[in-house]
């Protein structure tokens, strides 16, 4: 792909949606108390990690604090900004509490704008959730806590639905940027009163990855490894990411509770070997109200080459790829706005010469 004439596309695009702008005017009377929302959520969690190639099992406790600021200017536009704990880690909110009590960072999560100029249809810009759709909030192709840098737009009308987005991976001020654009379509139908199917594909296409050192990227940089996705003898990636995806879920009743069966899968089509990926599970019952619990199992196999591993989710195998593995989590809700979580990651790092990954957390959520 052509990354001048892409930026030139998106900077045609953006002079264009500007014009619209100027051409129709929204007429802007805003109530600060009344349009102004603020929310957020805490985590108090225990984590225990045992990787057998390390000689001591590390225990620490970590916090997550987000605060999220929404601003209703009208029936079409939204202004949203968010700040959660944490540090440069894109895939990572958590702060682990250590180094005697020191104090610890805040920092920009999301900063975006949200327009819905039609019924159905919102184009969103800036640093925002991720659009896209994870069949359960697996994160086979995404971390839940990435937040995606460009523009997206989204159309969804409770049956079907579409995300698709222009997006920033890195950018250079003297060389090629790195970047991928994105398309997903699916489709959402409910067969009776208590069985709902959803299902879809979606494509990711990288540019600008192949080629590339480690020090071409920052935050890879710093870290001084690709975090599985195969490297050259100059630690350069030897493959862009042309990833296709495929997901379902199907949703029925057990009893009085629910009870999903899910599956995602995806190929990097620009990749020669180690480029498929997928994983699927079920998920019984939900918490809600309180006393309400729900249980989730999940299977993962994930090739060196198959997801951008920057943004995969960074738990299973230790945040890499080229591993396999089992997930369980067991949620409680203990009141309204209080829920209690236990998970247990059962993993093998290395489909070759495998070493065992063992990883516990115990949660406190708190939403307000």
């Amino acid at each position: 792909m052509n990354v001048k004439k892409v930026t030139l596309c998106l900077g045609a695009t953006t002079i264009f949606a500007g014009l619209i702008g100027l051409a129709s005017p929204i007429a802007i009377a805003f109530d600060w108390k009344e349009g102004v929302v603020l929310k957020g959520d805490f985590r108090f969690r225990y984590e225990g990690i045992d990787d057998s190639t390390k000689e001591h099992v590390r225990h620490r406790n970590r916090i997550r604090l987000r605060l999220g600021l929404d601003a209703t200017i009208n029936n079409q536009l939204k202004i949203g900004a968010g700040f959660s704990s944490g540090g440069d880690d894109p895939v990572s909110t958590n702060q682990t509490l250590s180094s005697q009590s020191s104090t610890k960072d805040l920092r920009l999560d999301l900063a975006y704008f949200a327009w819905q100029p039609i019924k159905h249809f919102t184009i969103k810009g800036g640093k925002i959730k991720n659009p896209f759709y994870f069949p359960m909030q697996t994160e086979l192709l995404w971390d839940s806590d990435i937040r995606p840098e460009g523009l997206s737009i989204q159309y969804n009308n409770k049956a079907l639905f579409f995300n698709g987005g222009f997006f920033h991976v890195e950018e250079r001020s003297n060389d090629g940027d790195s970047l991928f654009f994105a398309g997903q379509i699916g489709y959402t139908t409910s067969l009776s009163n208590d069985v709902k199917i959803t299902f879809g594909t979606g494509y990711f296409d990288y540019s600008g990855i192949k080629g590339h050192s480690l020090d071409d990227f920052k935050y890879i940089g710093n870290e001084e490894n690709s975090f599985g996705n195969s490297l050259d003898e100059n630690n350069a990636f030897i493959n862009d990411y042309n990833e296709v995806e495929m997901f379902a879920d199907v949703t029925f009743k057990v009893g009085n509770l629910p009870f999903t069966i899910f599956a995602n899968y995806v190929i990097n089509t620009a990749a020669a070997e180690n480029d498929t990926a997928y994983l699927a599970g079920f998920k019984l019952g939900k918490t809600k109200k309180a006393n309400s619990f729900d249980f989730r199992y999940i299977y993962s196999r994930i090739e060196s080459d198959a997801v951008f591993a920057t943004f995969n989710d960074s738990d299973f195998i230790g945040g890499e790829t080229n591993g396999k593995g089992h997930e369980f989590n067991f949620g409680y809700q203990i009141m309204k706005a209080w829920k209690f979580s236990i998970s247990y990651l059962d993993n093998e790092k290395g489909l070759e010469n495998s070493t065992d990954y063992d990883r516990i957390q115990v949660d406190l959520n708190f939403k307000f």
